[in-house]
């Protein structure tokens, strides 16, 4: 087993040293100095194994200190005010227990788990199925209750925990996961299926798992499993099911079939970028609705030359990607808005003193909600596949790259700001539905906020892809630079959620950076977009 295990490292170690090799030669300046060849230097990734391996192991444990951090302990400590009816402690351990525990448990097996490391080994190299799911499973196993430990000492000490806990329950969710896998394994001998690939079954699980999970925090009465779990008798029998299923697999004989079942050369989940970027092409490319004879007369576009010619077009003949999107949001916005006011109403005749809505409640939310509601990524991507895909080769195109930005931020903002008056004309029949006062300061600033990070997410969108191109020829994301970014933001949205901040400090902050970026954006896009608005 030991050489298979070395031999599963080297691939491992090996694949990390090509993916950042991959990486660094996308970065600016520095990425063409790294060649071609630098990949086939076996040399140069032997030498450079273990250090590799070093950041492997320590990944394992940082992943688990980030999913701890942003999945359990911060909600906890977020809403501590609110959930003074359970301790701290106990709600940290009922949150990892139901995410870690239950959703885990069913949405990931690594026994069944397309991997194209399992592919490389299994069927390019011809290693044993059985050796090589034995090997995988212990080092996955040992490394995930080793990484385990440390971090949720960190965690359990943090709100005034033992160290006996934290390595109890390092201890149980191991042996739970290994259970797991024998569980997996034992379904789909005796009836074919493949739990993790039941795709509607595993996202009702995830769904019902988070808000279980979460429920807690926003009602005093909502039970707990938390210390349950963490009393020695549950973690003892925990630890003895995993122990005597981790005997069973090392005692099983029949794993050729499993990994014949999750190395299907043409299963999408083996290459999952490819699988993404013909979901994206599907999802931007136009339909024959669009090219009605309407939209074919070139009466319609009467007044309008050069670029705003071709960009109208473009709007008019690709409306089930571009507009489309907008309609369906402000339908299931003016939808949740019927619903709400109806429910309001209805609650208010009936307990009136349980209505407390107010919109200084709603500010938080605001840049999650328009991150999700504005239309932006997906017109881009429509934009690069049906029309910048085969115009940017050309550099009369690009030279004009500030030309077209202008015409179409104008266009996306005009979409994005009936989108924000929706959400804000909804917020607001809401919550003068709930108390029927809206004539106030903060009904002001909730518009103002609106309609600020709709032109902020706006401007985001049309900016990266004009200074990153994220889009490469087969549509996938491929810029290192765009995800940074990208993650920047939507931490900066997190955060607005976890740490609120009075109404007019929030307007007035959302308010100075949109109008920051926007002129940065005008800048910055006239003087560098004809070099980097090009087809990679």
């Amino acid at each position: 087993m030991l050489k298979v295990l070395s031999t599963l490292l080297a691939i491992r170690t090996s694949s990390a040293i090509n993916l950042f090799f991959y990486y660094v030669q996308k970065l600016p300046l520095i990425g063409k100095a790294i060649k071609d060849s630098v990949y086939a230097r076996t040399d140069l990734k032997r030498s450079v194994a273990v250090l590799v391996f070093a950041v492997l192991l320590l990944w394992s444990l940082v992943s688990k200190l980030l999913y701890l951090y942003f999945l359990v302990y911060l909600p906890v400590m977020a809403m501590k005010e609110l959930s003074y009816a359970h301790e701290p402690l106990t709600l940290f351990v009922h949150i990892f227990a139901i995410i870690s525990f239950l959703v885990a448990g069913v949405s990931s097996a690594n026994v069944l788990e397309p991997k194209r490391e399992k592919y490389a080994a299994v069927k390019l190299m011809r290693m044993s199925p059985m050796h090589y799911m034995r090997a995988y499973l212990s080092y996955r196993y040992v490394v995930f209750l080793v990484s385990y430990v440390p971090a949720l000492l960190v965690f359990v000490l943090l709100l005034q925990g033992t160290a006996l806990q934290a390595v109890l329950l390092a201890v149980s969710v191991t042996a739970w996961r290994v259970l797991c896998e024998y569980f997996h394994l034992k379904l789909f001998e005796k009836t074919g299926i493949v739990l993790v690939k039941q795709v509607a079954v595993v996202w009702l699980v995830i769904i019902a798992g988070y808000i279980v999970a979460y429920l807690p925090l926003f009602l005093a009465k909502a039970p707990t499993i938390g210390p349950a779990l963490m009393h020695g008798t549950v973690t003892l029998v925990i630890a003895a099911l995993g122990a005597w299923a981790g005997v069973q697999l090392a005692r099983y004989r029949h794993f050729r079939e499993a990994v014949d079942a999750a190395t299907k050369r043409d299963d999408p989940y083996l290459n999952v970028s490819s699988m993404v970027a013909d979901a994206q092409k599907t999802s931007v490319a136009a339909k024959e609705s669009d090219y009605s004879e309407e939209t074919l007369r070139r009466e319609a576009f009467k007044g309008k030359e050069g670029y705003a010619y071709l960009n109208a077009i473009f709007f008019a003949r690709h409306r089930s990607v571009v507009s489309r999107p907008v309609y369906k949001r402000l339908a299931i916005m003016a939808a949740a808005g019927i619903i709400s006011t109806i429910a309001m109403l209805v609650m208010g005749r009936m307990q009136l003193e349980f209505l407390q809505l107010e919109l200084k409640l709603f500010f938080p939310f605001l840049p999650v909600a328009l991150s999700v509601l504005t239309v932006g990524g997906t017109t881009c991507r429509a934009m690069f596949y049906n029309c910048d895909i085969s115009l940017a080769r050309y550099s009369f195109y690009r030279s004009a790259a500030y030309e077209h930005f202008l015409i179409r931020l104008r266009k996306m903002i005009g979409q994005n700001l009936l989108i924000a008056a929706v959400l804000g004309g909804v917020l607001t029949l809401a919550t003068f539905s709930a108390d029927g006062s809206i004539l106030q300061v903060d009904t002001v600033l909730l518009w103002l906020s609106i309609a600020a990070l709709a032109v902020f997410f706006t401007i985001h969108h049309l900016f990266l892809y004009y200074m990153f191109q994220p889009n490469s020829t087969d549509l996938n994301v491929k810029n290192p630079l765009y995800f940074i970014v990208t993650m920047v933001v939507s931490g900066a949205c997190g955060f607005a959620l976890f740490f609120p901040v009075p109404p007019a400090a929030f307007t007035s902050v959302v308010l100075s950076i949109t109008c920051v970026y926007f002129l940065l954006a005008l800048v910055i896009v006239r003087k560098y977009a004809h070099h980097t608005f090009r087809v990679k």
